[in-house]
């Protein structure tokens, strides 16, 4: 990720050693060709950050980066073990990060991050940081028909930035993995 597709607004140093490696990550992980899903995490980043920005919530940009960039890649990670996806997406994190200087003192914050991202229902006792990335997965999926009080005009031009593309395919590739693999997650992971 360069300067040049960072939302000004948000800042995030382009050499920072946890942007390289969750480029590295994504690239070496994901069994996609087109960039449907690079685009869908850095969609799910650039909201994360504007709602972070917006809330008044602290939080390391290159840090939520990372988090973005591999918070789907339990459904496609051979290496992972987990319960479901979202555990091994977080397998994924503590295995590509282990031995790096990750900038956040709480890893409960970086758990809840990845485990309930996906939940459709508020989750008590949830953190700040931990909503604004559940927040922004629904402002991704409803295509920012849901803002959170973020303005029309800021939420639009990252939908411009990062195009779907092929993101409709990867996401009925998600379906089929979810379905046959792990059905319950669809109650036990989104909803509950």
């Amino acid at each position: 990720m360069d300067a040049a597709t960072t939302p000004s607004s948000i800042p995030l140093p382009p050499a920072h050693p946890l942007v390289s490696r969750a480029d590295e990550v994504f690239a070496r992980t994901s069994p996609y060709e087109g960039r449907g899903f690079v685009h869908h995490c850095r969609r799910l980043f650039s909201f994360t950050a504007m709602l972070m920005e917006h809330r008044g919530v602290g939080f390391d940009p290159a840090l939520a980066y990372f988090i973005a960039m591999v918070h789907d890649l339990g459904l496609v990670s051979e290496r992972d073990q987990g319960i479901n996806y979202l555990h091994r997406s977080l397998a994924l994190f503590r295995r590509e990060t282990a031995g790096l200087t990750v900038p956040e003192p709480d890893p409960e914050v970086v758990e809840q991050c990845l485990l309930y991202n996906h939940r459709v229902l508020p989750v008590p006792g949830l953190s700040d940081a931990a909503e604004c990335f559940r927040n922004a997965v629904m402002i991704e999926h409803s295509r920012g028909r849901l803002r959170f009080g973020l303005p029309r005009d800021r939420v639009a031009p990252v939908f411009d930035r990062y195009p779907r593309e092929d993101f409709d395919r990867v996401l009925l590739d998600f379906t089929w993995r979810t379905l046959s693999r792990e059905p319950l997650t669809l109650v036990r992971g989104i909803f509950f």
